[in-house]
């Protein structure tokens, strides 16, 4: 009887299953909204308009090519929000979850490498953790619909329900999709500027999203453990600056550019600018034409969604951890400390050396994506272009309007971007390289090379 060599089965690295999952999600997600039972009209809808729709959705990005309400119907509208929640809590979480539910064993190597997408390097993935992933999600956002009900249901009675839990799913995965074009198409949130329980209780459900659940958990135990970790620490300080920072600076707006504004009154300015600092970090809600109103507006609105909000969260953008590590850094080289040091806390040089990576791809990606829709789009102004990119990059939801107006190369080459800003550009080269690097323990000459 012949000897049969069997070989190894080359398994996928996590980044690869990340990027290989999303890309069929989106790819699912877009033939079944491309079917005529997916539109109000009965009729297919282009599949480009489709490609860019799961991808936006999926990617919890929000930017829309048709108004959600006015083209989708309410089977459409509901796989919207299925590829929302999907890519919000990871793909890889949902999937764990059930397989666990109906008792399938997932190995100690295996759960850490499923549990890489959503939680920070070194926590271990049991079944408690991925139960009360999805648990915490489904709660804050069904208390959130609950919220919101006392103000759409009355208005829009039984259709209120459904919008009310489609809000607060977008809301929490930081998606920036919504049905208020029952209104008026593109009308966004705009109807509430004079109701600011819908925007206090949106952006609350936005904040949650954006905390990630390692910051969750550890806010849940805190009255058993009585600390939180420096990541904890670190993403709670960091987002009551940048909510803080971004209020004061779209209030400076307001006061400045009054012909947009004279007639908001002093509560409006306050909720609405509120309301736009916490949405301008990966949600995309518009309350307002604030992130919009100027050229400066636009540039800060870009400087938030680009930094976006904490690791392992619902949201975008290169993420607030980033941000604390390089000033941290900066910091410490202004005083002459060999190490970088966080709220006394000494930060790993490979914990540097990763912030440093992403910091670099994530400019890379993004400057060869303004490059490429520039040129596409060269009748558009720099600044709209840039922050149409940015926006697709960390995956906000803002518009310039570009993206509507725009042709079918430049809406696969934005949801690429989207596709990359979810994944993460370092997870996308991940999932490109080979192997590890050999050799790890050759030994090296030492080298000096002048900076500044």
């Amino acid at each position: 009887m012949p000897i049969l060599d069997k070989k190894k089965k080359k398994k996928l690295r996590p980044a690869q299953t990340l990027a290989l999952g999303f890309f069929i999600i989106i790819t699912v997600g877009a033939v079944i909204l491309s079917l005529p039972f997916s539109s109000k009209s009965g009729d297919f809808t282009s599949i480009v308009d489709c490609i860019f729709t799961a991808a936006s959705a999926t990617c919890v990005t929000g930017i829309s090519v048709v108004d959600t309400f006015t083209h989708w119907n309410v089977f459409g509208q509901t796989i919207i929000m299925l590829l929302i929640q999907t890519g919000g809590l990871g793909f890889i979480t949902l999937i764990t979850f059930f397989n666990l539910a109906i008792g399938k064993k997932l190995g100690f190597l295996q759960a850490t490498d499923f549990s890489s997408d959503l939680t920070m390097s070194g926590l271990s993935a049991t079944k408690k953790i991925f139960f009360r992933v999805v648990i915490l999600s489904f709660t804050i956002e069904t208390v959130g619909a609950c919220l919101l009900m006392v103000r759409l249901v009355p208005d829009y009675g039984a259709y209120g329900i459904y919008m009310s839990f489609f809000t607060a799913v977008s809301a929490f995965c930081n998606a920036g999709f919504d049905l208020f074009g029952i209104e008026s198409p593109g009308v966004g949130m705009s109807i509430f500027i004079d109701d600011p329980y819908v925007l206090i209780v949106t952006a609350l459900i936005i904040i949650m999203g954006g905390l990630g659940f390692v910051v969750w958990e550890e806010l849940i135990a805190l009255k058993r453990t009585k600390k939180l970790s420096l990541h904890s620490k670190v993403v709670l300080l960091m987002n009551l600056v940048l909510i803080i920072s971004g209020t004061v600076i779209y209030l400076i707006i307001e006061a400045v550019e009054t012909q947009s504004f004279g007639e908001y009154t002093v509560s409006e300015r306050i909720t609405t600018s509120f309301f736009a600092s916490v949405s301008s970090r990966t949600a995309g809600f518009s309350a307002a034409p604030l992130p919009t109103a100027s050229s400066f507006s636009k540039l800060f609105t870009i400087l938030l969604m680009l930094i976006g909000a904490a690791p392992g969260s619902t949201g975008g953008g290169i993420k607030v951890t980033t941000i604390a590590i390089i000033i941290a850094t900066a910091w410490s080289v202004l005083r002459g400390k060999e190490d970088t040091v966080i709220l006394r806390h000494r930060v790993s040089k490979q914990v540097v050396y990763k912030t440093l990576t992403t910091l670099c791809f994530s400019l890379l990606f993004l400057i060869t994506g303004f490059f490429l829709v520039h040129l596409l789009n060269n009748d558009m102004d720099s600044v709209d272009t840039l922050f149409e990119v940015v926006s697709a990059f960390s995956t906000t939801g803002f518009s310039s309007g570009l993206s509507e107006n725009s042709g079918n190369t430049t809406k696969l080459i934005l949801s690429f971007i989207m596709f990359i800003g979810r994944i993460g550009p370092v997870s996308l080269m991940l999932s490109l390289t080979g192997e590890s690097a050999k050799n790890k323990s050759e030994i090296l000459p030492f080298g000096e090379i002048m900076v500044g």
